[in-house]
């Protein structure tokens, strides 16, 4: 039997350096906590550029402090929000897989496999080799130049112009030395935490679940892993708010044409959603077989009954019971609504409206991007156009 304790002590954020670190500097614990965490990260980025820009203003620069969308919506948006999604997601991750013991999906022959899963996922959780490594890449691509976060033919105010040559501004040092590589580390460090989640499913969903055809979820009983999923929307919102500002950047400073970016935002809003809810397709094999086998099950049973009910009230003699409000009736019907529960069972445990959530709060940011070059009245009646074909 799975011990309530290890699935109370099981948490996919709750840990690793980073994490005593914000403890040991004061934060709450729990969601709490990692909410603190978000605030002052995004501060400690933030705030000492804008107080850098005001004492050494960089006048003259195309893309100023004002304007450098990309820089605001990283340190003040996306840091946040990535903490943000940490406290949902972890939290529902955690009852996620506690409703797989509850239900009794896990059978007691695999609870052993089961808790060795989830203290195998949090030691990679607590690995501070890992976290190093982090920062190791992180430095490695900052040295190596590999940031994308403006318009590489624009002037910006991190850089002080000197003659022919350029110079970095204090503003653009502490970006350069505290800012950036803060954030990228916050991103590699939810790749990392992604990474262990999709390792946890696919184990998971190795072991023997129990899972039941006719479970009203249309997932076997599994549904509640794509309610976990739609947790991770401030992840996703984050993400695609920090790309988008970096295209508004390229639009408003360098001439890119808005027409040009149609298919990256729409890769951005569909990869993201298929990176969230892709770990949930390593049930699918599983799925499949609980769908045929509870098919065939419940054809053999739906045979022997219906041929049952047929031989006592329609071919044989009448029974004395009246057929209104017979009990043999309404068994019927039950038989019938299971046999189309498991027809209409899912191959993947989450529903169509879980992805519209996802995919909505990815291309939310889109929107203001679109605002900002169109007039409201010209894409509505722009959409318009293309309903009717015109």
């Amino acid at each position: 039997m799975i011990s309530s304790a290890s699935l109370a002590r099981f948490s996919l954020v709750e840990g690793g350096p980073l994490y005593r670190i914000g403890r040991w500097a004061g934060a709450a614990p729990g969601n709490r906590g990692l909410v603190q965490m978000g605030f002052a990260l995004a501060a400690i980025a933030w705030i000492p550029l804008f107080v850098l820009n005001a004492i050494h203003d960089g006048a003259g620069s195309t893309v100023s402090f004002t304007w450098s969308l990309g820089t605001h919506t990283r340190f003040l948006v996306a840091i946040p929000l990535f903490f943000a999604a940490e406290a949902t997601f972890g939290l529902r991750g955690r009852e996620a897989l506690e409703h797989l013991v509850a239900s009794r999906l896990v059978p007691p022959a695999e609870a052993r496999s089961f808790e060795r899963i989830l203290a195998g996922a949090m030691r990679c959780r607590d690995s501070l080799l890992v976290e190093v490594a982090l920062v190791a890449v992180t430095i490695g691509l900052i040295l190596s130049g590999v940031r994308g976060d403006l318009p590489v033919d624009a002037s910006h105010w991190r850089m002080a112009p000197e003659g022919a040559s350029s110079r970095f501004t204090p503003a653009g040092w502490w970006y350069a030395v505290v800012s950036l590589p803060v954030f990228q580390f916050l991103v590699w460090r939810w790749c990392w935490r992604l990474l262990i989640w999709w390792i946890l499913l696919w184990r998971i969903a190795r072991l023997n679940l129990k899972l039941v055809p006719t479970h009203p979820d249309l997932a076997g009983g599994l549904g509640g892993l794509g309610v976990a999923h739609t947790d991770l929307m401030p992840l996703s919102f984050g993400v695609s708010a920090m790309l988008v500002a970096s295209y508004a950047e390229d639009v408003m400073f360098s001439g890119v044409k808005l027409e040009s970016l149609v298919l990256p935002l729409t890769g951005i809003v569909l990869g993201m959603t298929a990176l969230v809810l892709m770990p949930l397709a390593f049930f699918a094999p599983r799925l499949l077989g609980t769908k045929q086998r509870g098919l065939l099950d419940y054809s053999v049973l739906a045979a022997t009954y219906t041929e049952d009910f047929d031989t006592k009230w329609l071919r044989g003699a009448r029974p004395e019971e009246p057929l209104l409000g017979a009990a043999d009736v309404q068994s019927l019907a039950d038989l019938a609504n299971s046999f189309e529960v498991i027809r209409s069972m899912r191959l993947v445990p989450f529903a169509l409206y879980q992805v519209v959530l996802l995919a909505g709060a990815t291309a939310a940011p889109i929107l203001p991007l679109l605002l900002a070059v169109f007039r409201l009245d010209e894409l509505i009646l722009q959409s318009a156009r293309s309903l009717v074909g015109m």
